[in-house]
């Protein structure tokens, strides 16, 4: 089995518990649990003075994902917990390494068995000097890095030392004992990016920013209604990222089926403007759906179930507005159908290979029904919708032609 070991006992520099500090959307302690889960753990045991608050929270969801949590005072519990045969990973308190860092390091993918290793960092490294305390001194060259693979057997023997000692500690110690082999980590993996002591809510703030950048995915201003979505969901994902799809996606079908109704009953440019107004918080879902994914490093990033269900609906509703656009309830015209079909082409359109313009600027329905807003506003509705189906269909047959 394989066992993962964290701790809840070091505070930050303004006396939060390190492990509860906000880090993109969840606590420290949680990014510990997430990478521990991504190298199989089956348990996972943390120290912890008073098992509430963000360790019980992190105990419902690991239990919910079938994960073994025991939450422990003191080291009385490890041996009967850690058994000989089992792999002990441990991470100190308040770390949050890159999972593919640590990965490359440890291995482990599928059923692979993961490679034991006490990983260090040189004495004059910049953690090792101002952490002494967090990254210890194993020899007279190196330090500690933090991370810690190594046989459940060593851990048998804390039960020889006093309840109240210092438990990762005691397992580095008693690793290092067992010829557990050591591997450095190189300049390049040590930068802040990839190798976080939450000492402080500062340091949290400068990483969130940092793993914020670097997994959204850069505005195309070609399709603003898409940019500004991307823009909101840098902006609130912080604070809104576990419940952030749910609302705004909610807001969007809400806002969508007024639009829907507005059109049915002959205001089309009331109709059209809720309708992307909906499309553009359904954008926004997405957006907060898919960069969650990337933050956590999970594989179909905005690729799942809820996501495609929640587009189609989009369009849906969005195509049946177009045709109540043009021929409210309860008249009947064949021509209507232009409306749904313009939407249509303008789906196929953003389906286009590479970056090109075409699919960008078709990509974006919030600001194509915003325009047909207006346009339905000035009465031109029908003439614009024509525009467009010929549009597209003109730069359709064009791209056809050139691949």
């Amino acid at each position: 089995m394989r066992i993962g070991l964290i701790a809840a006992l070091r505070h930050s520099e303004e006396g939060t518990l390190r492990a509860a500090l906000p880090l993109a959307g969840r606590s420290v302690i949680a990014w510990q649990a997430a990478l521990l889960r991504g190298l199989g753990a089956e348990r996972v045991l943390c120290l912890a003075e008073t098992p509430g608050g963000t360790v019980l929270e992190l105990q419902h969801v690991l239990e919910a994902q079938g994960v073994q949590f025991h939450a422990l005072k003191g080291i009385a519990a490890i041996p009967a917990l850690v058994r000989a045969e089992d792999d002990l990973v441990i991470l100190a308190d308040g770390l949050v390494p890159d999972p593919a860092v640590v990965r490359a390091l440890a291995g482990g993918a599928g059923d692979a068995p993961l490679q034991r290793m006490v990983v260090t960092i040189s004495a004059d490294h910049p953690l090792a000097a101002a952490h002494p305390e967090d990254f210890e001194r194993i020899d007279a060259q190196r330090h500690w890095g933090g991370v810690l693979v190594m046989r459940g057997a060593p851990a048998q023997r804390l039960a020889e030392f006093p309840v109240d000692a210092d438990a990762v500690s005691l397992l580095l110690r008693l690793a290092l004992q067992a010829g557990t082999p050591t591997r450095e980590l190189a300049a390049r993996e040590l930068v802040p990016e990839t190798w976080l002591l939450a000492d402080s809510t500062a340091a949290v703030a400068r990483q969130e920013g940092a793993l914020i950048a670097a997994a959204a995915p850069p505005a195309d201003w070609r399709a603003p209604g898409s940019g500004l979505a991307a823009m909101a969901v840098r902006a609130a994902v912080p604070r809104g990222l576990d419940q952030g799809p749910l609302i705004a996606g909610g807001t969007g079908l809400v806002l969508l089926l007024c639009g829907v109704m507005a059109a049915a009953f002959g205001f089309a440019g009331a109709g059209l403007a809720l309708a992307g107004a909906g499309v553009f918080a359904a954008q926004v879902s997405q957006g907060f759906a898919a960069l969650g994914a990337r933050l956590r490093r999970e594989s179909g990033a905005g690729a799942g179930g809820p996501g495609r269900v929640l587009e189609a609906l989009c369009d849906l509703i969005a195509g049946m507005t177009l045709w109540f656009g043009l021929a409210p309830f309860p008249e009947w015209d064949p021509l209507a159908s232009l409306g749904p079909v313009a939407y249509a082409l303008a789906r196929l359109a953003a389906r286009g290979r590479g970056d090109s313009a075409l699919a960008a600027v078709a990509s974006d329905r919030a600001s194509l029904l915003a325009l047909l807003a207006v346009a339905a506003g000035f009465g031109l509705l029908p003439e614009a919708l024509a525009c467009l189906a010929l549009g597209l269909c003109a730069a359709l047959l064009l791209r056809a032609g050139a691949e």
